[in-house]
């Protein structure tokens, strides 16, 4: 089975887990979506290694960009110099009868990580990988609007920008994601309910 086959797989899979749990709980009332504003900071791939991200959401879409940083690294006789990073994309929430709890999938494009390979040597080469990225995982909401992500990221060589100047990436490669943010549009909208409003729609209902 192909890298690209296998990310598909996962993506697939986490959606039929989700749809299954789903399933088992009863259907909520339908309300109206509405909007979220949540910035965060955090550290993995989806945050620009470590950084911050501002995620724009509607019911159960959004969308999300992450200005990041990675440190200097020595990984013997390489140095891996620091970087500036950015990253885009988009996200779907599910609704699992939670009201903390929500599951979500998503794509991103841009940085994926700064890496060395022995079999480069002392060769001339671009540390910085970027490409398409896709991550799975969760999101819990308190009541207060603190939002704690925590996701796995994955991409492959398969995915990557020029990867004639990666020609040892990772066929498959794999990390966590961890962020903390808030819910700044509670200070927008009082009457906002106390929590995340894609609860209240059941996609499968």
């Amino acid at each position: 089975m192909s890298i690209a086959s296998r990310l598909a797989l996962i993506s697939c899979s986490s959606i039929l887990l989700v749809h299954q749990i789903n399933a088992q709980t009863t259907n909520s009332t339908k309300q109206n979506l509405d909007y979220f504003i949540a910035p965060a900071l955090g550290f993995g791939m989806i945050y620009g290694g470590l950084g911050g991200t501002a995620e724009l959401g509607y019911g159960h879409f959004s969308v999300y960009g992450s200005l990041g940083y990675a440190p200097r690294n020595s990984d013997n006789p390489v140095v891996i110099k620091n970087t500036i990073n950015v990253q885009g994309g988009g996200r779907y929430y599910f609704d699992v009868g939670s009201d903390l709890i929500f599951p979500r999938i998503g794509f991103g494009y841009g940085w994926i990580t700064n890496y060395y390979d022995e079999r480069i040597g002392t060769a001339v080469y671009d540390q910085s990988v970027d490409g398409l990225s896709i991550h799975t995982g969760l999101q819990i909401y308190s009541e207060e609007g603190v939002i704690f992500n925590f996701d796995i990221a994955m991409s492959s060589n398969l995915v990557i920008n020029n990867p004639s100047t990666h020609p040892y990436f990772f066929a498959f490669y794999i990390r966590p994601c961890i962020g903390v943010g808030y819910d700044v549009s509670r200070a927008f909208n009082r009457k906002k309910s106390r929590r995340i409003q894609n609860k209240e729609i059941n996609p499968f209902g």
